[in-house]
This record gives structure tokens, sequence and C-alpha cells, in this order.
């Protein structure tokens, strides 16, 4: 076999090593060089045995079956694939069709290379990097230990073009990572949010950064799979340079009877018209959990936004029929207190000592009272009576209508909330939206496309959520194909 040739040259490599070393005094031994020369024997080692595993995947005979699908006129031919531990260049059988037009490489097919080159490991420390740092810094700490070590190119490239294919096959995709996934043993509640969250984009009007010519190619991922995704804002706002435009997260936190939260899946998409595929996906979320727990109580929060809570309240009208668990809204409680801050400020001055005493006494009404909303909003109307007409009475009269429609709309129940301990916060929902979004995406002069941006998105929420590992490989496994060939037939 090729692979002999080489790994003859690596063990060598092993005895030369050990030579050298022995000549080396004792007190003259330097660790930093001398482990990076063992990672390099250890590497040359295995990838003359990853050589091995690539030809031992090849087809040798003249005519294969591929998906049921007969292919024929097999030729070797020289590729590179790349491992965990370098570049391997392997002679394998490409076979063809009469009439020309695409190949067919078993090799590939049958171990699930990912986008024809990079094995299923180099691809999930690729996507992994990307969504967690800028391409530069993982690109230098992939050098740095001497493991997948790529371009810089290659890190934006490659989970853009993984995360194209997952756009492309996310129904099915995503009907399997949930029918996959778990409800955590104990859990009694699901809290259901979202939240918006500003994503710096490229302006339609951006120049192309990298790039020699004014009017670059499309995209490689473009190349194989088409405009992916949904058509941002970004595409149409006339800005040049970077423009701000609202992105999406959405989380289903859960909680066990005392209130501890056990689990949380996260979500995020990058902007688009009305919150769309994010509200899609979260409520195909729930409806996963509530097949797997029907007795889940399913409590629905979020901030004052409207459109918002359209969302989830069309949600809840189309939960399944066998969910048997109760049904709460709660505006985030938080946001709530912060209007009662504001309101206590307008009648004793802002930052005043009445004005913190009586925001706080507000504050427990509302929380503890089981009559708290109605009493606090009365004390409100209270206080603008006594105002002068203007703007500190409509500011006031603001405030109220405010809580007011909250209270009708039943999202002020936080007595009932607490005493069953049931989330009165969005906090986990404000949490996502800084470590999907915010920590990775909101750098110094950072700028993100459509595409690219949700690339971070896809893989950063899968990342937190526990299941990149799920995800990673079902998409892995959409790169394989049924390899036969006349013998196994």
């Amino acid at each position: 076999m090729g692979s002999d040739y080489e790994l003859e040259q690596a063990l060598r490599a092993v005895d030369d090593f050990r030579r050298d070393l022995a000549n080396v005094p004792a007190d003259r031994v330097e660790l930093m060089g001398q482990e990076r020369r063992v990672q390099q024997v250890a590497h040359g080692i295995a990838r003359a045995l990853m050589k091995e595993v690539f030809e031992r995947a090849d087809v040798k005979q003249p005519e294969v079956t591929v998906n049921g699908v007969r292919w024929g006129n097999r030729r070797d031919s020289k590729a590179i694939y790349t491992t965990l531990f370098g570049d391997v260049e392997v002679v394998r059988g490409v076979f063809s069709r009469p009439g020309g037009g695409p190949v067919a490489v078993p090799l590939e097919l049958r171990l699930g290379l990912v986008e024809g080159r990079y094995t299923p490991a180099v691809a999930r420390a690729l996507t992994r990097a990307k969504a967690s740092m800028p391409a530069q810094e993982a690109a230098e700490l992939l050098e740095q230990l001497g493991v997948a070590a790529v371009s810089v190119s290659t890190i934006h490239r490659i989970p853009q073009a993984i995360a194209a294919r997952y756009e492309k096959l996310r129904e099915q995709i995503n009907e399997q990572l949930r029918a996959d996934d778990h409800v955590p043993d104990g859990a009694v509640t699901a809290q259901v949010a979202l939240d918006g969250v500003m994503v710096p984009q490229d302006g339609e009007n951006t120049g192309a950064r990298g790039r020699k010519t004014a009017s670059p190619k499309a995209p490689r991922h473009e190349t194989r799979y088409g405009p992916v995704g949904a058509r941002g804002p970004a595409n149409d706002d006339g800005i040049k340079g970077r423009a701000w435009h609202e992105g999406a997260v959405g989380t289903i936190a859960y909680f066990d009877s005392e209130g501890t939260r056990l689990r949380t899946v996260y979500l995020g998409r990058m902007p688009e018209s009305k919150m769309a595929t994010l509200a899609d996906d979260l409520e195909d979320e729930l409806t996963a959990a509530l097949s797997k727990s029907p007795g889940l109580d399913v409590c629905f929060a979020s901030d004052g936004d409207l459109h918002q809570w359209e969302i989830l309240e069309q949600m809840a009208l189309r939960m399944p029929h066998t969910a048997v668990g109760r049904v709460l809204f709660l505006l985030d409680f938080f946001h709530a207190a912060e209007y009662l801050t504001e309101a206590a400020d307008l009648v004793y001055g802002t930052n005043s000592a009445d004005s913190h005493a009586t925001a706080a006494q507000w504050r427990e009404t509302l929380k503890r009272a089981e009559d708290g909303a109605e009493r606090v909003v009365k004390s409100l109307r209270y206080h603008r009576d006594e105002m002068a007409e203007g703007a500190k009475r409509e500011r006031m009269q603001g405030i109220i209508d405010y809580l007011a429609n909250h209270k009708s709309s039943g999202r002020l129940g936080y007595a009932q909330a607490q005493a069953d301990n049931k989330p009165i916060g969005t906090g986990v929902t404000e949490a996502a939206a800084k470590t999907v979004v915010n920590v990775r995406m909101k750098r110094a002069g950072a700028r993100f496309s459509q595409h690219g941006g949700q690339t971070v998105m896809t893989f950063r929420a899968a990342i937190l959520s526990g299941r990149f590992d799920l995800l990673s490989s079902l998409l892995e496994e959409s790169y394989k194909a049924t390899i036969r060939t006349e013998r196994a037939a």
C-alpha cells in the first residue's frame, strides 16, 4: 500500500528523535522545542495511518453504485484531504457516467468528507472555532495547538459552507435534532421567551473586503448551495459601511418544582422581517418538548414589545391539544420594575431618597401581593392626578397605560407565579442576547453579512444548548452516501 513507505519514514523519525534526545545533556533539555518535535513526529505517524484509513475506504472495482445509481469509467486521481494532523495526499478512484458531467468519489462519500476535503473532526474544530472567536484568532490558536491548523480564509469559508448546507436541510435536520434531544428529568415548567438584539451588518453599499475586485464572484457556499436563509434588511437599507439591524434570540428554559433552572435551549437568527424564522423555530421547539412532556407548565415571557407578545400569544393558541399543563403569561418583572422606578422619579425627583423608597415599595407590592398590579396602578393614578398638566403628567399616564394594558392581558400575576416557583424574569433570554450575539459579534469594527452572521449564531446557539455534537453528527451524516460494488452486491 502507498502508506507503507510513509509509515516507515514516520517510524524512522521516532528513532531519530530518541537518538537525538539521548545526546542532549539532562540540564540542557528544552521542553518547548522537544514537545513541538514530539508533536511533529506523532503527527507524521498519524498522517501515515490516516492515509491507510482513506485507502481502505477506496473502491478498486471498475463500477460502483452510489445511492442506487450506477457509476463506471473508474480512473485514479490524486486528492489532498485535511485531517487533525495535517494534509494527507491520497490516490483514489473517481467514477463518471457516460457523456461526462459530475463525478463520484466513493471514498469521500463513504467517509463523509465534509465539503469534499475535511474530516468530520476538522469540520467540528472549524465550526466551533468560528462560533467562538474571529477567524484570525481561531487560526492563530489552532496553529499554536498544532491541531487542524488551517488558513484564516478556510475558517471563514468552510463553516459558512456547512451552515449553508444546514439551511438547505434545516427542516429535516431540526426535526431529527429535536427528536434526539431531551427534556430534563424533573422539569415541571418551560419558560418560552424571545428578545431582539442589534447586530452589526454589512450595509448594502459596503465595498467588498479582502477582494481585488469591486465585483467579486458569489461566495463558494452560494455556488454550491445557492442563496440560503432569509434576505436581510442590510441588503436594501441604502447604508454605506456598518449598519445595525435587529436580530432575534429565543430560549426555552426548563425549571424544576423548586424553581431551579435545569437547562436552556438557545436559538438565534439574523435580522429578518417579523422575526419569522426565529418564531417558527421557537414554536417547533416547544411542540417537540410538549410531545415528550405534555404535563409541562408553559410560561410565556417577554418585555413590553407588542410584536413579541403577538408571536407568543399565537404560539399559545397553537399548542398541541395533548398538552395538559398550565399556561401563564408574564411580563418580565424587571422590565416592569424599571417603569416603577421612572414613575417614582417623576413624583419625587430623580434618585431622591423618597423616590428610591417609593419605587421599592411599589415593586414589592407588585411582586408579593395577589392584587399587587391593581394596587400599584391605583397609586400611580393618584400621583398622576396630583400633577400639573405637562410633560411629567403625560409620561406618568404613559407608564400607567403600559402597566394597565399588561394587567388586563393577565401578564402581571407575579405573586401567584412566585408561590408556584415559576420564573418571573427573562434574564435567561437577555443573557442569550449577550452570549449568542454580543460577546462574539460586537467586537470593535465587527460587521457580518447575513449568512456569515447566521453561521456564527447557528453554531454558537448549538454549543450553548449542549447540541453542538448532535448537530455536527447530523450534518456529517448528510455528506455520506450508500456505496455498493459488484462484489458487495
